[in-house]
């Protein structure tokens, strides 16, 4: 009789198999669809990790882009006026197109840009630097606030795309004592500590952006040392406190909690404490003069007009609003209108000076260059006086 073969690994594994219960192989199976389940899932943990990675090296250049074009460094003193500046973001994801900037123009010149740029992310950081850039060029070339906000109106044209910015610059000058400053669609600075006068919403310019000429208005004021101009985003007035926003009033009232000089960061702090909620990104670049000349009380308000005649319903509503009575506004309006006609375009000044309203009407620069014509008189009280 021949010797039975001797079993293979074949064999072992087949009689494993046949006395392997059916319950037992159901889990066998199960498990090794688990361990395909879980090694697919490794292998996507591992694609996420680096995923994120790349991302990570994308968010902190962001965040480069963000400090350079949003939050310069800003030294405390520019020649003769403290400044400080202080960024908070929203509670929320996001980086939004809050920026500031302050900056010497001369040893007697400071200059402040404070924007917001619609929009999120890195296409908005980049429309950002160019809204910030550009102003802060026309401003070194020596232009005024609001010519140099009409002229990045032009300028900017549909390079903002879908977006617009919001944007308040301004100009201290220590020789005379002022601050000049002009917005397109932003709010005006809060200031204390120099003559009241409530920001004239009429006639206000719009955003850059949105196809509408802007850098039609100009405010001059006192600002003397120990007072302050607060320059800031909506974030900090549209803080939730509530259900209520904190509102410009508010506001106000907490500068002037905040004792004889406070600071940009220190404002932020308290309202952070005020608020319930702050939805917004909020940027903030206050000014204080430390040496300069202390001119008397007054405040100036430019506008300029432009044709056709007849197209200003809302000039005698400036006018009132500046303080003007009924009659001085037939008058200022009138005269508006009548260089209007005559050379497309005017420029109104109202002046309040030791308690007294002065308004003066002229031809735009260019208008005055290319026609030499345009009458200028100067008007306190209704009545025409020459003009030097």
């Amino acid at each position: 009789m021949a010797p039975a073969p001797e079993p293979t690994l074949r064999d072992a594994v087949r009689d494993i198999v046949e006395v392997v219960p059916l319950w037992m192989k159901i889990a066998l199976g199960a498990l090794a669809a688990l361990a395909a389940v879980l090694g697919a899932a490794y292998s996507r943990s591992g694609l996420r990790a680096r995923r994120l990675a790349r991302q990570r090296v994308e968010l902190l250049r962001d965040i480069g882009l963000l400090q350079a074009a949003l939050l310069p460094e800003v030294p405390e003193r520019l020649g003769q006026v403290g400044v400080s500046v202080a960024y908070q973001p929203a509670d929320g994801p996001g980086a939004g197109g809050d920026f500031y900037d302050a900056f010497a123009l001369d040893e007697d010149r400071v200059a402040v840009i404070v924007g917001d740029v619609s929009g999120h992310g890195r296409k908005a950081l980049g429309r950002t630097t160019l809204v910030h850039y550009t102003l802060r060029a026309y401003l070194e070339a020596g232009l005024e606030p609001r010519t140099a906000l009409q002229l990045a109106g032009h300028a900017l044209g549909d390079d903002l795309g879908n977006d617009f910015a919001t944007v308040v610059v301004a100009r201290w000058d220590s020789r005379s004592g002022t601050l000049t400053y002009a917005s397109a669609g932003h709010p005006p600075p809060i200031v204390r500590g120099a003559p009241p006068h409530d920001p004239i919403a009429t006639f206000a310019s719009p955003p850059l952006g949105v196809g509408l000429p802007t850098g039609r208005r100009q405010t001059t004021l006192a600002l003397p040392p120990g007072a302050l101009a607060c320059f800031f985003t909506d974030g900090l007035i549209e803080a939730r406190v509530g259900d209520e926003l904190l509102g410009r009033e508010r506001l106000a009232a907490l500068i002037g909690e905040s004792g004889p000089s406070p600071t940009a960061t220190a404002l932020l702090e308290r309202l952070t404490r005020e608020a319930d909620r702050t939805p917004d990104d909020m940027a903030v670049c206050v000014l204080s003069p430390t040496v300069a000349r202390s001119p008397h009380p007054f405040w100036v308000e430019e506008l300029e007009l432009e044709g056709p005649e007849g197209r200003h319903p809302h000039l005698k509503r400036f006018l009132s609003d500046c303080g003007l009575t009924g009659a001085e506004t037939d008058v200022a309006a009138a005269a508006c209108e009548a260089e209007v006609e005559q050379v497309g375009g005017a420029i109104l000044s109202i002046r309040q000076h030791a308690g007294a309203l002065h308004w003066d009407v002229g031809p735009r620069g260019v208008e005055t260059l290319l026609h030499g014509t345009g009458t200028k008189a100067a008007h306190a009280g209704g009545a025409p006086v020459p003009v030097a």
